[in-house]
């Protein structure tokens, strides 16, 4: 059984998915997860580490993650994605060799477009060698917006 609650933040309204694994996936929307029973008291500390997360008062996630849904190379990536320094950014490749996949960095690019755990993987950290940021589609000022609260600065 998959439990959600639903937080606003200022990147919009977050639905927080939790297994007896652990995270399943945070999802930006208006509607809860289908499938999911909403209960906000169970998954109180996960909405209390994404509040002091963007309240700029956490700078690491404490939460596990449920990775029964990904592939065994999507996995590597979101481990090594959550070793990224609150502040700090890598680019594609660089993530590459950090999750033991070097030359990979297409294939990680997918992994961070696939990503269900953002923020708790920072997948917003990960940027491309020329200092673009790169990734999230139509949905960029969203990575913008957690770079600028946690101060990183990438190349431009």
């Amino acid at each position: 059984m998959h439990l959600t609650a639903s937080l606003d933040t200022p990147i919009g309204r977050l639905w927080v998915t939790l297994s007896r694994l652990g995270l399943v996936a945070i999802e930006r929307g208006d509607l809860p997860p289908t499938g999911a029973e909403v209960d906000e008291a169970a998954l109180s500390t996960a909405l209390g580490e994404l509040r002091a997360y963007f309240a700029g008062e956490l700078r690491g996630f404490g939460l596990d993650l449920d990775l029964a849904g990904v592939s065994a190379f999507d996995a590597d990536v979101y481990r090594a994605a959550q070793t990224i320094p609150y502040g700090a950014t890598v680019s594609y490749g660089e993530l590459a060799m950090m999750a033991g996949h070097p030359g990979a960095a297409r294939a990680v690019g997918g992994a961070m477009a696939r990503c269900p755990f953002a923020p708790v993987v920072p997948c917003h950290r990960v940027i491309h060698a020329d200092g673009g940021l790169g990734g999230w589609g139509s949905e960029s000022w969203v990575k913008r917006w957690l770079l600028d609260l946690e101060g990183a600065r990438p190349r431009s």
